[in-house]
């Protein structure tokens, strides 16, 4: 009986050193990667753009070929650009990005693999606010914005369209929103009670 119980505790503290050699491993690599930050300050660097005249959307840690890398989204001027960027070493691994005029229904793509500079001259970038898109959403919901909390904001391209996707709850209710980028309008709207 001795015999099983010491059994059973060295199994016990075995698979607690693993678990915590695991969380330790992935602790440690965490730590050593660079901050979103960062890496917003290697892309606008890299484009020569200025914070205030993009729209920042995902931002993600992925892991591809067992490198480390942040896949970037961002939006200036009705273009949507994709940058990977080596999430240890802040290098950049790809650029491109996609004109989305939807005045001429083209879409051009550009791609980088390297460190070219994908500057523009202009500096308007025609879209609204992600704070614009939070107003238009929380007004056609007729609620009180210190009530609610916004728990998804983010400008992506659908059929080369610029689309906010606004979410938020309340005590009661989960709203989600499709907001143009451009002209304002509720493209899609939709809400339900709250779990």
């Amino acid at each position: 009986m001795k015999k099983n119980k010491n059994i059973i505790i060295a199994i016990v503290v075995v698979l607690v050193l693993i678990i915590l050699g695991i969380g330790g491993y992935f602790l440690y690599m965490k730590m050593n990667y660079i901050s979103k930050d960062e890496v917003k300050r290697i892309v606008l660097n890299d484009t020569k753009l200025d914070s205030s005249d993009v729209i920042f959307g995902e931002i993600d840690l992925d892991t591809d070929d067992g490198i480390a890398k942040y896949d970037v989204e961002f939006h200036y001027n009705r273009h949507e650009y994709n940058y990977e960027i080596d999430a240890k070493e802040g290098k950049i691994i790809s650029s491109d990005f996609v004109n989305t005029n939807t005045s001429n229904n083209n879409t051009t793509t550009e791609k980088n693999n390297s460190n070219t500079n994908t500057n523009n001259s202009t500096t308007n970038n025609n879209y609204i606010s992600e704070q614009e898109a939070k107003d238009i959403a929380v007004k056609d919901a007729s609620v009180n914005e210190k009530d609610i909390v916004f728990t998804d904001v983010d400008l992506d391209l659908e059929n080369n369209k610029a689309i906010y996707e606004v979410d938020f709850h309340d005590q009661t209710t989960e709203y989600e929103y499709k907001i143009d980028g451009i002209n304002k309008s509720i493209i899609n709207k939709k809400s339900e009670p709250k779990d």
